[in-house]
């Protein structure tokens, strides 16, 4: 071994591990350290500080110490070193280092110092080994190390407490490289903004090659940056200060090693500003012209001895250069991305890729590192410097030139900033100028134009004159003004050159009358104000005339036009637009001339004498409007239609345009008349005229005036005689006359006389009268036969003969023939019509008898405007009156049909004739009575009241109803129904019976073969089953899937088919559009083909679990019962997993152990998995409470439950009934001191029913402690019948947990470090130190599975519930919830001390004692100090082991046989779980029995106790279950045995048989089979008769009878 170490260890100072600074070592003090022994390393540890905590155990229960110096999240120990360090060794040799263990604390601890298992590190003694320290005081623990070989090692030394577990890291340092670089470097004074170097030579002189890393702090740099160098080698290191503000500058030049090993150089130094100026501050240029440009120069002076590195910027300090610079970015964005857009899209290339957008951005890239490494320069549209950057040597100067050119006439001023080395601060320059445009005028500014004419276009010119260096661009500046629109100039812009003219031309064509004066604008680029010009003049207006004074119609005629002409003068220069109107002219519609009056032949039209509500229009003037030329004339011509009366007295208006209104007028007059007509013959003589004849004649008119006339003759309104004529309106001229034609016709008979009016166009009177005369006279017809006999015909059908009509005169002659009754069975045809003049015609007599009987009538024949005449009728009617209204006579063909479909067949029968028929129908061949009250369905198959298939022997086809009673005219709906159940071909014949009116005997009237082929419907389907396969993709978007799906119908009948699908699952058209929900049956013709599709939604569900929808497409046919089924299936996979269960529950475990359960997870989808563990953050899914420690065990005294007194004191005392549930809550205390004082031992025993969080599930209501077992049952049985479904149920998981209960089929179960302490602290731990999940993440392949192991801390007293989250990328998120409990056993005994009392001896003893589980948890017990086979003076405790559930209870009965007469006293012991054991003690004392008995049957105390040794459990169920009536049974016993102690002393035993008192007596007619033997006992007089089996509970107690 080594060199040993001093057994005095040094005490250090103690610092915590929040106060220690960063270990920073300098160059030669890691030098001197590397090169330190593991002794002098250890020697030289004078500073600790705390270890840190890697697991707070936070148990308080485990000490009886509550109030502890060490706060909670420091350690409680001291480790001394903090670190153990193995360093320049041996390979080969040991080392040891003794290892510190102080208690800080103010009590004492116990500490467990463990190290795990390793080839080169040890622990002397024992490990894993508690070992007590008292306060202040330290256990000390040594490790050995023995390397293999020279290079760096590492272990730890874990350290477990009550409180803590804490780590002490053991490393051993292998061969390390050192390079001597300086412990501090100082740069003293250097300019700012330069750059200072310094340069030094560096060696490794360590042992090992450096691999090294170099950094540093601005302004300091260092190059290289990394590097390797061998040991012995060296290198320079150059270190670069440019510092960018004055003042003193520290730094750290830090050399990383590849080891983990870190030196820290000082760096120092100093900026200060050097002596360099600008000549000048402020530079101003001379005035310069808008295009040119200007120069001044400034000066930069370098009176120091660096060479200057200079740049012109635009803003003062650098965080405004990089506002600036952030503004440019997207300005250089846009433009790189045009230019790269442009040429893509001329190579023809996609300007969306990927590659083309990573192109942009590296192109963006570029440019932004370009403007951050060259900065942004000073640049200006208006200034620039020339140049923007350069070096001056030391003391020199260097010259800038300023240029200046305007862009606008204004001032301009911009501030520049010189950045250069040596200068912190930017030398500010202000450059200003100002900047001047055009120089245009007009060479006169006014222009007066004097008088001129309107509308007339006048022309001008003006002169703009440049006297300026630049060109002068111009603009005309449109005028505003209604006077100044009349003006044209042309150029309206342009452009002047220097010294140069520009004419400009100006037109003027006024339209406004007056003096006027405008001014027009000319708007100058780059010049202030614009350039006006000025006009001013006066408009006049035109002069005209008509070359007569008056115009005068004179008389005219009312309704005939008269015109006059009349001319108009232009004498101006300027062309004239006039307007010619009359004021006094009507408003209406033209006057109405005589041609046009002519053609109206409507007496509203001659009889009115306005036209319409306004006056008419009755000038015209042409033209009314137009223009004259200048110096020319226009012709007029003015028209008057008179329709008014009077005299005219009116003027004729001229209008001028831009002149005026009613600027010149001339006279009209006129006046209108009206001619007097009269009527040569106003009374007309025509004699004799035949009805409606028609006769001509003349009437003549006569104008005696000077005027022309318009007449009309007016429509006739009387219906004795017609008046027409061909001409009934025309013109008459002045002093002549006219004749009108006449056409009259007569009509009606006698005499006849009838007024005619005459109208005269314009005449305001009545018009003139005639009148007409005649005498009208009518036709004459002869008819024949004057009878017709039809004889006996067919009824309901029609028979013909025909009646002669003959005309006998010129006249045509109008008939009319009707029957003579009402109702008749006759009619004629036609039964009007005109017979032509002198011509016969001919009508027939149609008769349609409607019954069978003999029928008489009469015709009436009626001739207009003559005689009637009348005709006799005679028939017989044959066959019947019964009718149909469909064709069903002889044959009736149904076609074809679907079988298991009834056939229907609708028509109505209907009575025509006059009597009642009773109808009976029925099939040829069958017998089969139908009953009337059963009607067929009309409504198609569904109907509920559809007959049922026809038996065999039935007819096929039924007629509802079979018997029916028609009145006369009344009408039946009859159902012809057929129904088969085979697809076959029916022919059957109907018979159909009547008796008719009040006949007695039936006669056939009907016979129908009626004949149907019954089919089945068939359709012809694309497919048998649908499938559809859906995989989701963790980054694909799920869509509707649609696969074809055709129907035809292959059957001879079109078919209604209804389809009904299930979602998720729709029926769509071929567009993939769905089929409306509410949709109508779908009808197939023979052949046709319907196409349809079938989309699957795989988004039904919004969860991500894998799934499979199955449905079936139902293919129904409205007219058939048949089905067609389609399987429609539907699987989406996404990525899944299948846990083994949802749930895992760990139990209750004892506190400070933990629980590991395994459960297996299977990637059941097709898709890889990737998975990750979480722990949900919901406060109410995850919940950690403590519950209090259960109460300690406290004996109780004699005077409280578990003491027997004396009274009470008895042998076989186990066999008391014991109180049941149901007997505790049904009893209640008599006594209400009792009553108080049970209450209170129940508030002693129930210690947890005040806090309801952590209520003790041992002490809820007794009531309900049956209940919760037997649903605890429940659950258990629950859990086995769910552990037998198939894995891949989805209900199974829901129901599975994964249970640590003893018992079931689950992962083993590891526990360790089993630790009991009775009260703790409750820590404040978070969820990932009550759980823990391995592995956290991972990649399961398809169908791949992997363990998931579930870690449970069981911290004291802990109650936890929590729920673990599986995420899955693409797919569900699956919750396990974990729970868990840890706890102590804690039992409680009701009795500690059993007291017999007086007992007989040589009788066995028996007591209970009740042994509940008061905590959570179940733990076994044994009984000590017990004799399984009953010996005197050593009692047996049945039963002597078992376990118990929590909140359960245990019966022990104790059996004691006394082995001698006197007191005794015996203890044993109750072990429970690895809880200290328990004493309980017997006592009491005995005596010699006064009283013996003498039984037909004894029972052995041996054979009792070993069949309560064999069955326990089942001794103490029958003991329950018989408490209650053996206590009710010896109650009764002793109210009847009253025994004195005098009585019981006298009693002696007698033989079996004998009579004495006392001894038992076989009971009368107790002999039985077998000689049993009824004992009666007979004490204090009083008898008592127990059957055997009840023998032996009193005998072996007497002392309860007393």
């Amino acid at each position: 071994m080594a060199s040993g170490f001093s057994g005095r260890i040094p005490t250090p100072r103690l610092l915590l591990r929040d106060r220690l600074k960063p270990n920073t070592l300098t160059p030669s003090a890691f030098q001197q350290e590397v090169s330190l022994s593991t002794k002098q390393r250890l020697a030289k540890a004078k500073k600790l500080s705390l270890p840190q905590i890697v697991q707070p155990q936070d148990k308080h229960e485990s000490s009886h110490h509550k109030f502890l110096a060490a706060e909670p999240e420091q350690s409680s120990f001291q480790p001394c070193p903090p670190e153990v360090v193995f360093q320049n060794y041996t390979p080969g040799e040991v080392y040891e280092v003794p290892v510190v263990l102080r208690n800080r604390d103010k009590v004492p601890h116990l500490v467990k110092v463990t190290l795990e298992s390793s080839p080169y590190f040890h622990l002397v003694g024992p490990n894993d080994v508690c070992r007590k320290v008292p306060p202040g005081l330290y256990a000390i623990v040594r490790i050995l190390f023995t390397s293999g070989q020279n290079k760096d090692y590492f272990h730890k030394l874990l350290c477990t407490t009550e409180r803590e577990e804490f780590i002490v890291p053991i490393r051993a340092i292998g061969p390390r490289a050192i390079l001597d670089f300086p412990d501090q470097l100082d740069f003293s004074t250097c300019p700012v903004k330069y750059s200072s170097e310094k340069t030094l030579l560096v060696r490794n002189v360590g042992n090992r090659v450096a691999r090294y890393q170099l950094s540093t702090q601005s302004p300091f740099s260092v190059i290289p940056a990394t590097g390797t160098l061998d040991v012995g080698g060296a290198m320079q290191v150059t270190v670069e200060f440019q510092p960018l503000k004055t003042g003193d500058h520290s730094g750290s030049l830090v050399v990383h090693y590849d080891t983990g090993e870190e030196t820290h150089t000082s760096l120092h130094g100093r900026a200060v500003d050097v002596p360099i100026r600008l000549g000048r501050n402020t530079v101003s240029l001379k005035k310069t012209y808008i295009g040119m440009s200007n120069r001044a120069t400034v000066r930069i002076h370098n009176q120091s001895d660096i060479t200057a590195r200079f740049q012109w910027k635009a803003v003062d300090t650098e965080e405004e250069e990089h506002q600036l610079e952030l503004r440019q970015y997207p300005r250089i964005f846009r433009q790189q991305k045009e230019k790269l857009y442009d040429f893509l899209k001329e190579r023809g290339v996609d300007i969306t890729c990927r590659e083309h957008l990573a192109l942009l951005t590296h192109s963006f890239q570029s440019e932004v590192a370009k403007i951050r490494e060259d900065g942004i320069l000073f640049h200006d549209d208006v200034f620039s410097l020339e140049p923007k950057e350069g070096e001056i040597r030391p003391n020199c100067s260097a010259e800038v030139s300023v240029f200046f050119k305007p862009q606008e006439a204004r001032v301009y001023k911009r501030a520049v900033y010189c950045d250069i080395s040596g200068r912190e601060k930017r030398m500010p320059l202000l450059l200003t100028g100002e900047g001047l445009g055009p120089r245009l005028h007009f060479q006169f500014e006014e222009l007066n134009i004097g008088e001129v004419f309107v509308r007339v276009t006048h022309r001008y010119e003006a002169v703009l004159f440049n006297n300026g260096p630049i060109e002068a661009p111009f603009k005309l500046i449109p005028p505003s003004t209604a006077m100044g629109s009349c003006f044209t100039f042309q150029p309206q812009e342009g452009i002047v050159a220097p010294s140069t003219l520009q004419a400009i031309s100006v037109s003027f064509c006024p339209t406004i009358l007056g003096q006027f004066e405008e001014e027009f604008c000319f708007d100058v680029s780059e010049s202030p104000e614009p350039v006006t010009f000025t006009i001013r003049g006066y408009v006049m207006g035109p002069t005209f005339h008509f070359d007569v004074s008056a115009l005068d119609f004179g008389d005219v005629s009312f309704g005939f036009p008269r015109t006059l002409n009349c001319c108009l003068f232009n004498t101006s220069l300027t062309p004239i637009s006039f307007q010619l109107y009359i004021p006094g002219d009507g408003l209406g519609e033209p006057s109405i001339d005589s041609s046009t009056q002519i053609r109206k032949c409507s007496s509203q039209s001659w009889r009115k004498e306005a036209q319409g509500l306004r006056r008419p229009r009755e000038f015209d003037i042409r033209p009314c409007r137009g223009t004259v030329r200048a110096l020319g004339s226009q012709d007029i011509k003015v028209t008057l239609c008179s329709n008014t009366v009077g005299e005219y007295k009116l003027q004729l208006v001229l209008d001028v345009d831009d002149v005026g209104e009613k600027v010149l007028a001339v006279p009209l007059t006129a006046r209108c008349v009206v001619p007097s007509l009269r009527v040569l013959n106003p009374v007309v003589k025509f004699g004799y005229c035949f009805l409606k004849t028609c006769y001509d004649e003349k009437l003549t008119l006569v104008n005696d005036s000077d005027f022309p006339g318009c007449y009309c003759l007016l429509p006739q309104e009387e219906a004795a005689a017609w008046c027409s004529s061909r001409a009934p309106t025309g013109i008459i001229e002045a002093h002549s006359s006219v004749e009108i034609p006449i056409a009259f016709e007569a009509q009606s008979l006698g005499e006849c006389s009838i007024t005619a009016e005459v109208a005269v166009f314009g005449r305001a009177g009545s018009p003139l009268k005639i009148q007409f005369e005649c005498i009208g006279q009518g036709p004459v017809v002869y008819v024949h036969p004057r009878e017709i006999n039809f004889g006996s015909i067919p009824v309901l059908e029609d028979c013909f003969q025909t009646l002669h009509l003959a005309n006998q005169c010129h006249l045509p002659a109008t008939f009319r023939v009707e029957m003579a009754g009402k109702d008749s069975c006759w009619r004629i045809e036609p039964s009007n019509g005109v017979i032509s003049p002198k011509s016969e015609m001919s009508v027939t007599v149609i008769a349609n008898l409607n019954d069978t009987v003999k029928f008489r009538e009469k015709v009436k024949v009626f001739i207009e405007n003559s005689y009637m005449t009348i005709i006799s009728l005679q028939a017989v009617g044959i066959g019947t009156t019964i009718v149909t209204d469909k064709p069903l006579i002889p044959k009736l063909d149904l076609k074809s049909h679907l079988s298991f479909t009834p056939c229907y067949f609708h028509f109505k029968v209907t009575n025509r004739g006059r009597r009642v028929h009773r109808l009976y129908w029925n099939t040829e061949g069958f017998r089969t009575r139908w009953r009337r009250d059963r009607a067929p369905a009309l409504g198609g198959t569904k109907s509920k009241g559809a007959s049922p298939m026809p038996r065999p022997g039935s007819p096929v086809f039924r007629l509802w109803p079979p018997q029916v009673d028609l009145m006369p005219g009344q009408s039946a709906d009859m159902v012809l129904e057929g129904r088969s159940s085979t697809a076959q071909e029916v022919k059957e014949r109907l018979l159909c019976h009547a008796l008719v009116g009040k006949e007695r005997t039936k006669k056939q009237i009907m016979q129908v073969d009626v004949t149907c082929n019954f089919i089945c419907p068939v359709l012809q389907m694309s497919s048998r089953a649908i499938t559809f396969y859906v995989v989701k993709e963790p980054n694909d978007v799920l869509t509707q899937h649609y696969k074809p799906f055709s129907l035809k119908n292959t059957s001879p009948l079109p078919v209604s088919i209804v389809l009904d699908l299930e979602q998720p699952f729709l029926i769509c058209n071929v567009d993939w559009q769905p089929l409306p929900a509410d949709s109508k049956p779908i009808t197939l013709d023979v052949g046709e083909e319907l196409h349809l599709c079938i989309q699957f939604n795989p988004a039904y569900e919004k969860n991500l679990h894998s799934r499979v929808a199955k449905r079936v497409l139902r293919v129904r046919f409205m007219e058939h019962p048949r089905e067609e089924k389609i399987t429609v299936r539907g699987e989406v996979h996404f990525p899944n997993l299948h846990l083994q269960a949802k749930a895992v529950d760990f139990g209750c475990i004892i506190n400070d152990t933990e629980q590991v359960l395994h459960m297996e997870m299977t990637n059941c989808s097709p898709l890889p998995v990737e998975y990750r563990w979480s722990f949900l953050a919901d406060s109410l899914a995850n919940t950690i409470t403590f519950i209090p420690p259960p109460p300690k065990f406290k004996p109780q005294s004699s005077k409280k439950k578990g003491v027997f007194p004396r009274r009470y004191s008895k042998t076989g005392s186990v066999d008391e009934p014991t109180e049941t549930p149901e007997t505790m809550q049904g009893s209640a205390p008599e006594d209400p001191a009792q009553e108080d004082s049970a209450q209170e031992d129940s508030a002693q025993e129930d210690s947890y029913e005040g806090d309801p969080a952590h209520k003790d599930p041992a002490h809820e209501d007794p009531a309900h402690e049956d209940s919760a077992q037997q649903d605890s049952d429940q659950e258990d049985s629950a859990q086995e019948d769910s552990d037998q479904e198939p894995a891949d149920a989805e209900d199974s998981l829901e129901k599975e947990v994964l249970s640590s209960t003893p018992g079931e089929s689950r992962s083993p179960v590891r526990m360790r470090g089993l630790s009991q302490f009775s009260e703790t602290e409750h820590p404040n731990v978070t969820m990932p130190q009550v759980f823990d999940i391995m592995p956290l993440w991972g990649t399961l392949q398809p169908g791949e599975s992997q363990k998931v192991t579930f870690t449970f801390f069981g911290h004291a007293n802990i109650i936890a519930r929590a729920t673990a989250l599986c995420r899955v990328e693409g797919g569900p998120s699956y919750e396990v919830v974990l729970s868990g409990q840890a706890s102590c056993p804690s039992y409680r005994l009701d009795v500690e001390e059993i007291d017999w009392g007086l007992q007989v001896f040589n009788k066995v003893l028996k007591a209970g004692i009740t042994l509940r589980n008061n905590g959570v948890m179940k733990f076994t017990y044994v009984v000590q100090d017990s004799s399984t086979k009953p010996l005197p003076g050593v009692p047996v405790v049945v039963p002597r082991k078992g376990s118990i559930a929590p909140g359960k209870k245990r019966v022990l009965k104790v059996s004691y046989l006394p082995e001698k007469a006197g007191a005794f006293r015996r203890t044993f012991q109750v072990q429970v779980a690895h809880l200290e054991p328990a004493e309980i003690v017997l006592k009491g004392e005995t005596i010699f029995p006064g009283v013996t008995k003498c039984l037909p049957r004894m029972l052995k105390e041996e054979k009792i106790l070993e069949e309560e040794e064999e069955n326990p459990e089942k001794e103490e169920k029958e003991s329950d279950e018989s408490s209650v009536a053996m206590e009710s049974l010896v109650e009764s016993l002793m109210e009847s045995l009253i025994v004195t102690a005098e009585q019981q002393a006298s009693v002696q035993h007698l033989p079996r048989g004998s009579s004495a008192e006392g001894l038992p007596q076989q009971h009368p007619g107790s002999g039985g089979r077998g000689g049993r033997v009824i004992p009666t006992w007979e004490i204090g007089g009083v008898a008592a008769v127990l059957p055997p089996s009840k023998l032996p509970l009193l005998v072996a107690s007497p002392c309860s009878i007393l």
